[in-house]
Parts: structure tokens; sequence; C-alpha cells
């Protein structure tokens, strides 16, 4: 079980209402605003602070859930994944909210630190004993990728934003393939190696639904109404996924 002590049933329990507090907020400015970006981005003030909310709930559960992993590394590296995870999440939210002409910092920011959550989730899931330490051999594709995305943004080819949403999308197909993986390696309980595996799944699907948020169209058209379907979305997902990750490290009972 994931929800343990009472620590972990309060936590839940904020994270909960405010899940719903922010589903409730999108969809009401949704349907006050229609598909007009503008107006429910300036509407959409509230759902930065609560979805910071959210991810700080995500990050105390995961830490007080390590506290009982089935091992101890394992519980360190869900730990240190939650950080980056907390930095990319805080990095798209406040920032977004404390200085809203940064946007082009927030996401690139956010991204990069996810990029290292997911770096940390490929080493995690790709463990075949307690004793395995060696790098996952992958790491060369994601720095092949990292190197062809500098190179990319150095001669102009590609723009700042879009070369690091290209080189998270390797990162991102990368960690979800070891994710799947996971039960086959032989190292995580069946439960919750599991668990690995669907909540990557999740992971994946939220990130779809961002790369579709990302992308505008004229006010009220069908483009821009998918692109804000697929953002009320993402935190459905995104919970889930989170959730599903930190019950992996859990110790099965006997």
């Amino acid at each position: 079980m994931l929800l343990q002590t009472t620590a972990q049933k309060i936590v839940f329990s904020v994270l909960a209402v405010f899940l719903l507090i922010t589903a409730g907020k999108d969809w009401f400015d949704f349907y006050s605003c229609g598909a007009v970006s503008q107006c429910l981005s300036d509407s959409g003030t509230l759902q930065l602070y609560t979805k910071s909310v959210m991810t700080t709930m995500l990050t105390i559960l995961a830490f007080i859930t390590a506290s009982s992993a089935f091992s101890g590394r394992d519980g360190k590296l869900l730990r240190a994944a939650f950080v980056f995870s907390l930095l990319a999440d805080y990095s798209f939210s406040l920032i977004k909210a404390f200085a809203p002409d940064a946007g082009t910092i927030s996401t690139v920011l956010g991204i990069t630190f996810f990029m290292v959550f997911q770096t940390i989730l490929i080493y995690r899931h790709s463990r075949k004993s307690e004793a395995d330490k060696s790098l996952p051999k992958i790491y060369w594709l994601l720095a092949v990728a990292v190197i062809a995305g500098i190179a990319l943004i150095a001669t102009g080819t590609l723009g700042l934003t879009v070369a690091v949403v290209v080189v998270y999308g390797i990162f991102v197909i990368t960690s979800v393939v070891m994710g799947m993986l996971a039960p086959r390696k032989g190292y995580f309980p069946a439960v919750n190696a599991k668990f690995i595996c669907w909540g990557m799944v999740a992971f994946f699907f939220g990130d779809v639904c961002v790369g579709l948020s990302m992308v505008t169209g004229d006010d009220h058209s069908a483009l821009q109404s998918v692109a804000e379907i697929a953002n009320n979305i993402i935190w459905w997902l995104y919970v889930p996924a989170q959730l599903m990750l930190i019950r992996a490290t859990v110790k099965p009972q006997a």
C-alpha cells in the first residue's frame, strides 16, 4: 500500500483537494473563455499556484515513502528524481506566476530539469541487482542527443525552445522504454515493476498532452480547442504517473 501512515494520508488528501481545485478552475475557464488563448492565460494564474502545491505534495510523499523502500538505494534514487521533478514544475509554474514575460526561460529551465529527472529514472529502472552500479549504455544516445541539440542551437538550425523540446522527447521516449522493460530486469518486486511500467506510460501520455497544449491556433479554432483540452488533462495523467512511480519503491508486505 502507498498510504500506510497518517502523514502519507494527509499529504495525499491535500494533493487530491488541490487536483480537484485545479481541474475545476481549468474547465471553468475553458467554459467561460472558450478556446481563446489569451483569455485562458489571463484567467489561469490560480492554477500556477495550485500546481505548485500539488508537486510539493508529491515530492513530500516521495520522501516519506522512500523511508519504507524495498531498497535503501532505490529510496535515494526516488528522492533525487523528485527533487528535480519539483524544480521542473516550479520552473513551469512559479516563474510564470512571478515573471509572466519570462515564458521561454520558464519552459527551457523546466524541461531541462525534467531531463535530469528522466535521466535518474532511466538509471533507476535499468538496475538488474542491488550491486548493479553500471551506467546504462543508453546514456550514450542521450549524450549524442544533447550534443546534437546544442549544435542545432549554435548553428541557428533550431530555436532554443524547439531544440530543447526535441531533445527532451528523446529522453522521455527512452525513459518510457526502460520503464516498460523494468519487469524483465528482475530487480524490482513484480508488483513494483508493474507500477513503474504503467507509471511511465501514464507519464508519457501526460507529456503528449503537454506537447499538444503548446500547439496554438486561431481563437475558437479546432486546433486551439484541442490544445486547451489537452492542457486540462495533463495533471490527471501526471499525478497518477507520479504516484505509481512512488508506489514502486514500497517494500512488499510479507
